[in-house]
């Protein structure tokens, strides 16, 4: 596919996912979305990949959705369909979302859709759809992934979180300054790549899909994924790492 609104490099066993529309503030419009989509779907095919790190060039991270074309009209009439912002659903390998400045709407979705969230000392969340009269499609998710409270600031009062706030109540992972972002999510991603490809994306599948289910439902995903990590060749390569005191070779 060729990509004209995000940027994409695989390096080291890592996957640079840059959205790139600086001059529209990486405002997420229709190109970009399935872009997106097309890049998810093969960083999760390229077994050469074990992780991924997100993050916007320019003056932010995003901007939310492109309303360049003005809000919707008057006679709209919502169809029962909504896009999947986040396209990751089946991705069962780590990403790590990079963000600075503001981080809103539909933006900020894709950035805390990530596993590991680090941000500069200058970042805004901020979920504006309220004032517009409309109902985010993240907003049965948000409680999910953030204490209830919080979910609460950003969907039912549209209120801004600075990146402390985000910190203190578990939002994001850390806080570094704004020209050390990606050399902190090099580091997080170098030490995923030296690890087992095959259980890291193990864990997260069982994360991933108990996350919706109640304790019997648990046990029957954590049995079928531990039945495809535990046979697998990296299972028994870790043993012979670990008796042989050797850095373990993944393949």
């Amino acid at each position: 596919m060729e990509l004209t609104t995000i940027e994409y490099e695989k390096k080291g066993g890592i996957a640079y996912v840059t959205l790139n529309r600086p001059d529209k503030l990486n405002a997420m419009n229709q190109r970009l979305h399935e872009e997106l989509a097309w890049i998810w779907g093969d960083f999760r095919d390229d077994d050469n990949l074990r992780v991924a790190i997100l993050s916007g060039k320019g003056r932010c991270f995003s901007a939310g959705a492109d309303l360049s074309g003005g809000a919707p009209a008057e006679e709209y009439r919502y169809d029962g369909k909504y896009p999947d912002i986040s396209q990751t659903q089946q991705v069962y390998k780590p990403i790590i979302s990079v963000m600075h400045s503001h981080v809103v709407g539909y933006g900020m979705w894709i950035a805390l859709d990530a596993d590991y969230r680090i941000a500069s000392e200058d970042v805004s969340f901020w979920l504006p759809e309220p004032q517009w009269g409309i109902a985010t499609i993240p907003a049965g998710w948000f409680p999910k992934i953030m204490p209830w409270a919080i979910a609460s600031e950003l969907l039912l009062f549209a209120e801004r979180v600075s990146a402390k706030r985000a910190l203190d109540v578990g939002m994001i992972n850390m806080i570094v300054p704004q020209d050390q972002l990606m050399a902190e999510a090099e580091k997080h991603a170098r030490r995923i790549v030296e690890l087992s490809p095959v259980a890291v994306q193990g864990m997260k599948e069982m994360m991933v899909r108990a996350a919706a289910l109640d304790y019997s439902g648990i046990d029957g995903i954590t049995g079928d994924v531990q039945n495809k990590v535990m046979n697998s060749e990296d299972r028994q390569e870790g043993g012979r790492a670990f008796l042989e005191k050797r850095q373990a070779d993944w393949g």
